[in-house]
């Protein structure tokens, strides 16, 4: 007979359950004020970490902005041609005074030495004069160009059947800008002749500048395209242009990626991209100048297409339309020097290694045109 041991270990009871995770944090904190400060702490020390990392930004955005939406606030409500005067009598008054203007000062002294020093003062004068006044008008593009469809009485427009010749051939073409007269006011004249415009353009540093600058744009029909011209803005300017559509370029700054090319008696680094696209898409580039002539009233000319050379080498063909392309600016440039931009650094040339950087990306695009 089995023998039976007294010490039989007793059965197994169910464990109780313990306190959960949200409870024990509970008790803790409650039982702990230590733990609790702890933890405040910690969500300061992230929210600080975030405003470091991104509030001062979205601080200084707005803050760089509210002055420009101010003016163009103020602006807007005056009449156009009170507000192109007061723009003109701040930028005459003020703008001498920069520093920007020593710039515009040794950019004249270079390509025209034969101005003394009280004569470059007056085309610097009458430089801030001019710019003053295309900010102020800006605000106005949009009645402006509504006013001039119901009556032309303010923008008196030359040589504009070379553009429609062109358009209605059925061939893009290339509206070659500069910083000249009231450059913004050629895409109100583009759009009264019931063109599309389309507008390469830098957007700026501030999100909500730009924002504020494709608004006013928008007004006047202008489909803006930034001037990374990288992906699939790229393509929409070539599609533009293959589809007969209005593409317009600023084709008077220094592009460190371009050719060394002169442009008024001296060496700068300018973009061929408005002659090689017209070159390789087969596209008129018509030079076209907004001349201001006296307040807030303008003469916009057209002229002829540029002459584009077929000799076979692609290569000396682009730079000979280019150089050509900057004597035409030059020509504006020397009858009215007091309405063109002397602020850029048009002459400045690159440092190797930038403009090796330059040269490729330049390369690469040609390629993209190609294909």
């Amino acid at each position: 007979m089995r023998r039976v041991s007294s010490s039989r270990t007793p059965p197994r009871t169910a464990r109780e359950p313990g306190p959960s995770k949200t409870e024990a944090l509970i008790t803790r904190t409650n039982d702990s004020p230590d733990s609790t400060r702890s933890s405040w702490s910690a969500r300061i020390r992230r929210i600080r970490k975030h405003y470091r990392r991104h509030g001062r930004r979205h601080l200084a955005t707005v803050t760089q902005a509210l002055p420009l939406y101010a003016l163009y606030g103020v602006m807007r409500a005056l009449p156009l041609d009170l507000a192109s005067a007061l723009g003109g009598w701040v930028g005459r008054t003020l703008g001498p005074r920069l520093g920007a203007s020593r710039r515009a000062d040794a950019n004249l002294r270079l390509v025209m030495p034969e101005l003394s020093a009280a004569e470059r003062g007056r085309v610097i004068r009458g430089m801030w004069d001019n710019l003053g006044r295309v900010i102020a008008e800006f605000p106005h593009l949009g009645q402006l160009r509504r006013s001039e469809a119901r009556r032309p009485r303010r923008i008196k427009v030359e040589g504009i059947e070379h553009f429609l010749a062109a358009r209605d051939g059925g061939r893009g073409v290339v509206m070659a800008i500069g910083h000249f007269g009231n450059w913004e006011v050629g895409a109100a004249v583009a759009a009264n002749h019931g063109v599309p415009f389309t507008a390469i353009a830098r957007p700026p540093k501030n999100p909500l500048v730009g924002r504020l600058l494709h608004r006013i744009r928008s007004s006047v029909g202008t489909i803006m395209l930034e001037k990374r011209m990288e992906g699939s803005d790229a393509k929409r300017a070539l599609s533009v242009l293959r589809a007969g559509g209005v593409l317009g370029m600023m084709v008077d700054q220094r592009y460190n990626g371009g050719l060394k090319v002169p442009f008024m008696g001296h060496d700068a680094m300018t973009s061929p991209g408005a002659v090689a696209m017209a070159y390789h898409l087969d596209c008129a580039v018509i030079p076209v100048r907004i001349e201001r002539l006296a307040g807030a009233r303008y003469r916009a000319v057209f002229e002829p297409p540029l002459a584009m050379p077929r000799s076979g080498d692609r290569k000396a063909d682009i730079e000979a339309a280019t150089i050509a392309l900057n004597e035409v600016v030059e020509g504006w440039v020397r009858a009215r020097p007091e309405q063109w931009l002397w602020l850029h650094k048009r002459w400045m040339m690159p440092r190797p290694r930038k403009l090796r950087q330059r040269v490729r990306a330049y390369k690469a695009s040609l390629a993209a045109l190609k294909d």
